[in-house]
């Protein structure tokens, strides 16, 4: 049986926005026992492959070296949010409204490229993972003290992912 590869497509942030995320984070941390994204592990999916056999992964290298580099665009990350939602959280994330669009197109055509169902793509940048669906009214109150924070996009990236007890490993495929 073919060694399987866990891979995603993503928009990496540039190191001034990790730096100014691992700040906020920082001050969020003792707040609540959460899994926290690391600082070199933050990024935005644009898709998500999950394990996929090498040949479908040359096959997805090819079709995406085609779009690797595209014309830039400007990514806000404003505001936090969760999935499902704030009262019942799963994963924290932050988003924003400048280039959201171009996200949700950048992301459709990666679907169009590698020929996979179109799927409703929500843009975000995962903060932490929660066990526990439960909140401290403090880490809520800082939440909504994030700073706006903009950064120019240009590129994507095609990401393996080894999960680890201590969280995943990312390096870049493409």
């Amino acid at each position: 049986m073919p060694e399987l590869v866990r891979a995603f497509i993503a928009v990496k942030l540039p190191g001034n926005i990790t730096d100014e995320l691992e700040n906020f984070l920082s001050e969020l941390k003792p707040l609540a026992k959460i899994r926290w994204v690391k600082k070199e592990n933050m990024h935005i999916t644009l898709k998500f492959l999950g394990e996929i056999p090498h040949d479908v992964l040359e096959d997805v290298k090819e079709k995406l070296s085609h779009m690797k580099y595209f014309p830039a665009f400007d990514v806000e990350l404003s505001y936090i949010g969760a999935f499902p939602n704030l009262n019942a959280p799963r994963v924290l994330w932050l988003s924003g409204d400048t280039g959201k669009n171009e996200l949700v197109s950048l992301a459709a055509k990666v679907n169009d490229v590698l020929d996979l169902p179109k799927e409703k793509y929500t843009p975000h940048l995962t903060l932490a993972r929660l066990k526990d669906t439960y909140l401290p009214e403090e880490l809520v109150r800082k939440l909504g003290t994030v700073k706006t924070m903009r950064f120019s996009c240009g590129e994507l990236f095609l990401m393996r992912s080894i999960l680890t007890q201590k969280g995943p490993l990312y390096s870049v495929i493409l």
